[in-house]
């Protein structure tokens, strides 16, 4: 796939204010484009890698998911043990005892 400069500036003006704009240069010989070596990244764009790094920091923090504890709830919400009286006594119970 190709991108053009009216994709490329397209897709900058999509995610925000850009500094400058990458051209595309035709390669010798081979038939194909590549960005010229004056590329810069805009505000946003480094803002997006410090969310994104943001995320993975508080995803790692989360604790270890329990499978047996799923595996457990997932047979209970098909077998619609969670839709019975049974449960909702369990459930008001828990509640009022703390």
């Amino acid at each position: 796939m190709q991108i053009s400069n009216v994709h490329a500036q397209s897709i900058a003006a999509e995610y925000g204010k850009k500094k400058e704009t990458a051209k595309l240069e035709k390669v010798p010989g081979t038939g194909k484009h590549a960005a010229a070596a004056n590329v810069s990244i805009s505000a946003d764009a480094g803002k997006s890698s410090s969310a994104e790094a943001l995320v993975m920091a508080r995803a790692n923090a989360l604790p270890e998911v329990r499978e047996e504890k799923v595996a457990v709830a997932r047979e209970r919400m098909e077998s619609g043990y969670y839709n019975t009286e049974k449960f909702n006594e369990e459930l008001a119970d828990r509640l009022v005892d703390g």
